[in-house]
Parts: structure tokens; C-alpha cells; sequence
């Protein structure tokens, strides 16, 4: 019964997934560009299953990115038994780039909010300055908030 539940939540969240990644909503156009196009961290997210999981099962527990003000990307995920299944680094498009600076930028308006479900994704989000200080940061659900499903969005459509 737990994996068909499981089963049955992954799917739901692949669902809402593909739903909201059909258009970016909330993000306004940064026509301004970016305050540096330098190989220094902008941001990192990680998301990570909520949930009790059979450990005898290869589940997945948790995708992360790091984002370069120059548009780099590194990419992994990991699952419960087979460890890192995907690891990579690519370029984000300047399209891409410019709408997730904006997106971060917006992103002080959220608290920190718990994964209520008893199964679901969990996100921690940080926003660095050119300088490498933190600026925000964000954990919790992204359900619901616009600015953060669509950072969502982004990082989980350009995966290469």
C-alpha cells in the first residue's frame, strides 16, 4: 500500500509539474540585465522528498543546482540506493537567466513554509550578491507562490 501511495504522489506531482511549467506567471521582464556576468554563485536549490519511504526502495531524495551570475548551471540528483543518478553543468539561456535573477530578487515577499502533506517536495532556496553574501533565502513549500513555482519551473525544464 505504501509504494502504490508513493506511486500515486509522484505522480500527482509530476501532474502539477508539467501543469505549471506550460508559462511563467509572476515574473516580470528584467530588461536591465544582470549586475555581473562573472563565475560567481547567484543562487542554489535543492529539493527533497517529504515523506516515509521504504528504504529497500530506490527513491528519489533530492535534486540540486547551483546558478552562476554567468549562467552556468551544476545539476545532481540523488537517489535513496543507486546515490547520484545525474550530474551535469550547462548554460541557462540569457532568457532564462534574466527571468530567475528576477524571480530571486521577488522572492523576499515568501516566510519559510512547512510541507503540510504527508508526502510532497521540500525547497531551500538561497539568493547570493555579486560578493557572495547571502541575501535571502527560502525553505519549504513552494505550493501556491507564483514567484517560487516558477523558479521551480526553470530549473527543472532546462536540465540537460
Amino acid at each position: 500500500m505504501k509504494a502504490f501511495k508513493n506511486l500515486c504522489s509522484k505522480l500527482l506531482i509530476l501532474i502539477l509539474v508539467f501543469v505549471t511549467s506550460t508559462g511563467l506567471v509572476s515574473c516580470k521582464k528584467n530588461d536591465e540585465g544582470l549586475p555581473t556576468d562573472k563565475h560567481i554563485v547567484m543562487m542554489t536549490a535543492t529539493s527533497n522528498s517529504v515523506g516515509e519511504f521504504d528504504a529497500n526502495d530506490d527513491y528519489w531524495e533530492y535534486s540540486s543546482w547551483t546558478v552562476y551570475y554567468d549562467g552556468v548551471v551544476e545539476y545532481s540528483s540523488n537517489y535513496n540506493i543507486s546515490g547520484a543518478l545525474a550530474e551535469s553543468m550547462y548554460d541557462l539561456s540569457e532568457e532564462d537567466l534574466k527571468t530567475l535573477y528576477t524571480l530571486i530578487t521577488e522572492m523576499n515577499e515568501f516566510e519559510d513554509c512547512e510541507v503540510t502533506e504527508e508526502y510532497g517536495i521540500s525547497w531551500y532556496i538561497t539568493y547570493f550578491d555579486t560578493k557572495g553574501n547571502l541575501v535571502d533565502s527560502f525553505s519549504g513549500d513552494v505550493s501556491g507562490k507564483d514567484c517560487l513555482t516558477d523558479i521551480e519551473d526553470i530549473l527543472e525544464n532546462t536540465i540537460k
